[in-house]
This record gives structure tokens, sequence and C-alpha cells, in this order.
């Protein structure tokens, strides 16, 4: 049996809001361009796939064009608005959905927080949560927690509480969804350095962050998303545990906007800085991809043909660099970019 409780049907709570805790990869900031960054899970997205560049539902990626399936694009920036897809979701039914991942799967709207520890920061905006509202999704067992690596998805207790996830999951689990690997291939020292925190808050403004640890990145990327390497041992252990389950993979929603495009906070950064983050993204993304096609499932990543980056209005965006005034974690994606996500999922299904 699960060590975690089912949830269904979640109320909005009136607890007061609340502030995810700085997750154990967490960097001090000292006199830095932003607030200390979350390295709860995914500061990633510094990036990649341009908004712009809408795909099919068709693609063979998995990729998913939400401007394409008259969801929440019907009402700009509206997070309470109908998403189309879920609605339609029909047969078969997924009676028993398990979320696993980190926090761009854990996080959302910090005034909804979804309880479990609270070092994982679960929100009830989260992604898991939107797409669990709709009737043909049955019920949730939301094992995400911020700053969680492939560790404690598979052997570690990551926090008191949160046991290793894929306890969670059961023989008869037929839904599942995961986000990981962007904390073991180091999302909290690249926001870093490119913020110019921690341990690169010296950093000359014209060093660049690809010279300093851009090896080191690529080598990660390539050992943690590697055939028979963690990510792999993650699909083999939902495979052993729950078999018949459907697994769907999602990918790092980028932070930056399409290149060519600024706004105040990219004006800060060192540009080559952001071309390499970008390039860094999109090499994950593709990562995640490939692991999720190898073994037999498919990723998903929403696009839009407006910009939906952290660069655009509050209610357009989908992610967020400083969190406000989008009541999210900084360098995370807002509630209004987890509906996107949850309706990218379900037009996968």
């Amino acid at each position: 049996m699960s060590m975690l409780t089912p949830r269904r049907r979640h109320r909005r709570p009136t607890s007061p809001a609340s502030t995810p805790a700085t997750g154990r990869d967490s960097r001090s900031a000292g006199a830095s361009l932003v607030p200390p960054v979350l390295a709860l899970g995914a500061a990633l997205a510094l990036a990649v796939t341009p908004v712009a560049a809408a795909q099919s539902t068709a693609e063979a990626d998995g990729t998913i064009a939400v401007g394409s399936l008259g969801s929440t694009i019907a009402a700009a920036g509206s997070t309470s608005g109908s998403l189309g897809p879920l609605g339609s979701l029909a047969a078969p039914a997924y009676a028993d959905y398990v979320a696993l991942g980190d926090s761009f799967a854990a996080l959302g709207d910090n005034t909804e927080p979804a309880g479990g520890p609270a070092d994982c920061a679960r929100s009830l905006a989260n992604y898991p949560n939107v797409l669990d509202a709709n009737p043909a999704v049955g019920d949730l067992t939301d094992a995400t927690c911020g700053g969680a690596r492939v560790p404690d998805v598979l052997t570690e207790t990551q926090v008191e509480g949160a046991p290793p996830q894929v306890e969670a999951l059961e023989t008869g689990t037929d839904l599942v969804t995961l986000s990981i690997g962007g904390n073991d291939v180091g999302f909290g020292a690249i926001v870093a350095c490119i913020t110019r925190q921690g341990p690169f808050e010296s950093l000359p403004g014209e060093a660049t962050c690809e010279s300093q640890i851009g090896d080191t990145v690529a080598a990660d990327i390539a050992s943690v998303y590697a055939e028979d390497g963690p990510v792999d041992t993650v699909y083999d252990t939902i495979a052993g545990i729950s078999p018949d389950a459907t697994v769907i993979a999602t990918q790092y929603m980028p932070l930056m906007p399409a290149e060519g495009t600024t706004c105040a906070f990219t004006d800060q950064l060192n540009p080559a800085d952001v071309a390499w983050a970008r390039q860094v993204t999109d090499d994950i993304n593709r990562s995640v991809d490939e692991a999720a096609t190898r073994n037999g499932h498919v990723s998903v990543m929403p696009t839009d043909d407006v910009d939906r980056s952290a660069c655009a209005e509050p209610g357009q965006r989908w992610t967020s660099f400083l969190g406000e005034p989008d009541d999210t974690a900084p360098m995370h994606p807002t509630a209004l970019g987890q509906e996107a996500m949850a309706a990218a999922i379900a037009a996968a299904l």
C-alpha cells in the first residue's frame, strides 16, 4: 500500500498563504540581481523551446501545442477558465493517478497549499491537481516534492514525511506523470551562475557561465538521461510496480523568451549566459523526451503562438522570474502555466 494518502476533489484551503521552504540545494545570494533563487527543483527553465513555435499534437515527440487545443488560451491569463482538453477526456478512465517529481510538478499558487510535508511545497494549483479535477481522472496521490532528485524518487526519504516517491505506486496505478532530472543536472547552479549568486557572486560580468560550469552541466545531462542511466531506472521501477500504467513525462517550461526578445529582468544578465541557458535547457528537454520515448512513453511541453515566458505580462505568463505578483516561487511555473501543462497532458492521453 502507498505510504501517501490519496486525495481527490480538493477544496481550496482557508489557511493563510504559505511560502515554499528553500530546498536543500539552495545557495546564499548575497548582493545579487534577484532575491535568493529557490533551488527546490527546477529553477531550470532559464530558457528554450521558443513559445512562438507551436507544434502539432501529432508530433512524434509528444509536444503539445496548447494554442491549438482551444484550452487555457480561450481567456488569456485566466487560471480558472475551462480547460478544453480536460473536459473532453473520456474513456478509458484513469482511476488511480500518481504524480512523481520535483518542484516543476509540485509548486503552483503559493496561496493554495495542498498539504503534505511543508518542505515539499505542494500546491493545489500544480498540474497534478489541475488534471485530477477532471471526472475522468480518479484518485490522485501527489508524491511530488520540491528539490527532488532521482534518488528521492527511488530510494531516499527526502524530508520528514516524504518517503521515496515510488512508494506511492501500486499494482493498479494506471496513470503516472513524471518531472525529474533537473536537480540532478544542476538547475540550482545554472540559475545561481546566471544571476551571479552564491559561489558565482564575484564572477566578473564579462565571464560566461558556459566557461565556468558548461562542461560539468553537459556531462551531467548525458549521464542522468543516458540509456540505462538514472532516469531509465525510474522508468524501469515504475514498470515493475505498476506494469499497466500510462506514463507521461513533463518537460521544463522555459522562463526566458524566444531569442531576440528581452525584458527588464533579462537585460540585467550577460547575453552570452542567456544564450547558453537556452541551449542547456533545450538539451535537457530533448533528453527528457528521448528517455521517455526510449522507454515507450511520451513527454509533453505546452507551447503557444504568443509570449508565455516569464518576460510576458502578469496574467499571461506561464513562468515567473521573481514570483511576484504571480503568487508563486521565483523561477517556477505560474498557476496559468500549470493549467497549460495539465492541458498538454490531457491532450496526450
